[in-house]
């Protein structure tokens, strides 16, 4: 007879597992030797093992006559079997989980998929002794593996590795590929990897390498621009006798002293973003301290445009 499908919708802690354990409890007792038909799939370990040991509790329960007199009334109601009929085969049922519980099917969605792989192992030519590795901390290793597995072979993928170590030690950071590769990988297998790349998945690695070269070139164009406008600046100063002190926040904080920094990135680089001291005073329009001379004030509001 065909069964109608039932949606139960239902917030945080409104008792969803305790109506799920009733539905399960209801197919099963109808026919205690076809439990292994009963499929139940939870979305967590914690959330499957909850579930049959409170399948087992109730019908242990049931069985001696505690489950709870409510609860109880409603299964008989719902299931069409006296107390009686239950009591009997509740112990039947719990008798056959507990001696083929490897069928006790009450799973993760996790495992029931992995079930069917395996089912299929040859049709979607895996190996017959494949693994899956659900911790991040075993699947890193592999990752980096495959990846020192395609250095010589693609000419494009070891070029984008080695001027990666090249950048790392132009950068004075560490060169310690191994190191470095596993922090990334684990890093993008996690929640807060970076999520839009702007199709760089779609790339192959020659393609991947002329991206790079692309953004560098544009990096150098970028950076000579900034230099060029810093060494204008400076010079503006300069010609009207003022210095990165003069204006507010000092020689390091300042909107001038800001420039000075620029001018001076030269051959590493540097955090090329203003401090809050400078943005303040872009924002506010407050250039200098109060406490400043009046003509070198004066001489600060002719440059400032």
């Amino acid at each position: 007879m065909r069964k109608n499908f039932v949606v139960y919708k239902s917030s945080a802690g409104s008792g969803k597992t305790t109506t799920l354990v009733k539905e399960y409890l209801k197919l099963a007792l109808a026919d205690p030797d076809r439990f292994r038909q009963i499929l139940a799939i939870t979305f967590t370990n914690k959330a499957a093992n909850e579930m049959k040991f409170r399948i087992l509790k109730s019908l242990k329960e049931i069985g001696e006559g505690k489950y709870h007199p409510d609860s109880l009334k409603s299964l008989i109601t719902e299931s069409g079997l006296t107390e009686k009929q239950l009591k009997e085969r509740a112990f039947r049922l719990q008798h056959n989980i507990m001696h083929a519980y490897d069928e006790f099917a009450v799973s993760t969605i996790d495992s029931f998929v992995h079930q069917i792989v395996r089912t299929f192992t040859t049709d979607l030519k895996l190996p017959q002794g494949f693994e899956v590795l659900i911790d991040q901390d075993d699947i890193v290793p592999f990752i980096v593996e495959d990846i020192y597995e395609k250095l010589g072979g693609d000419k494009a993928f070891t070029e984008i590795l080695l001027r990666y170590v090249l950048w790392q030690v132009e950068d004075e950071k560490s060169y310690d590929l191994n190191r470095n590769l596993t922090e990334f990988v684990g890093k993008q297998l996690s929640e807060t990897g970076t999520g839009d790349d702007g199709g760089a998945e779609k790339l192959s690695a020659a393609g991947f390498l002329e991206r790079i070269q692309n953004l560098r070139k544009s990096l150098t164009s970028t950076k000579s621009a900034l230099l060029k406008s810093a060494a204008r600046g400076l010079q503006i100063m300069e010609k009207a006798r003022l210095t990165p002190a003069d204006f507010k926040g000092g020689a390091k904080s300042s909107v001038g002293g800001y420039l000075l920094k620029l001018k001076k990135w030269q051959a590493r680089p540097i955090e090329l973003l203003p401090n809050q001291a400078t943005l303040k005073a872009l924002e506010n329009d407050e250039w200098f301290a109060q406490k400043l001379a009046p003509e070198k004030k004066e001489q600060i509001r002719n440059i400032v445009p």
